[in-house]
């Protein structure tokens, strides 16, 4: 996914809120590259193909807080986390059981994703699903933005 922006900006925070999970996976933060300007051409072999006079820069987000999810369902659900990498390869992070009316905290901040092939169509995505839909909630919160790049004419 790619982000058109006025100029690189620092990162923004995210909510991260899904009222009920589904049973295929489902995407609940991606990190997206941005369309920047760049009229100086500072950047020549990162241009954006839709507009010469701007770059793709690449862009990460962030888990914050850990990521709660609620079973509000009246039996046990499996609950599934991974991350569907940039290059298609998915890591598993957790599958757990979680009883009726029960919370569980998934470990996890800290954890970044990147956007960094501007030619894919999708950076990093955490996904979720669960054994039975309607039945757990999720929330958490994260930040996105762009990834700080070197300037290539230093050095």
């Amino acid at each position: 996914m790619r982000q058109t922006v006025r100029q690189a900006g620092a990162a923004v925070p995210v909510r991260i809120l899904v009222e009920s999970l589904g049973t295929d996976w489902q995407t609940v933060l991606e990190a997206s590259d941005f369309s920047v300007p760049d009229p100086q051409r500072r950047f020549p072999g990162a241009r954006d193909p839709a507009d010469d006079e701007r770059r793709i820069q690449p862009g990460f987000a962030l888990i914050e807080a850990p990521l709660m999810f609620f079973n509000g369902g009246t039996s046990a659900v499996t609950l599934e986390v991974s991350i569907l990498r940039e290059d298609g390869t998915r890591v598993q992070q957790a599958m757990i059981g979680i009883i009726s009316q029960e919370t569980y905290l998934h470990p996890a901040p800290g954890q970044r994703m990147l956007k960094r092939d501007p030619a894919t169509a999708h950076g990093d995505r955490m996904q979720v699903k669960a054994s039975a839909a309607n039945a757990v909630q999720l929330t958490s919160t994260a930040s996105e933005g762009a990834a700080e790049q070197h300037d290539p004419e230093a050095g």
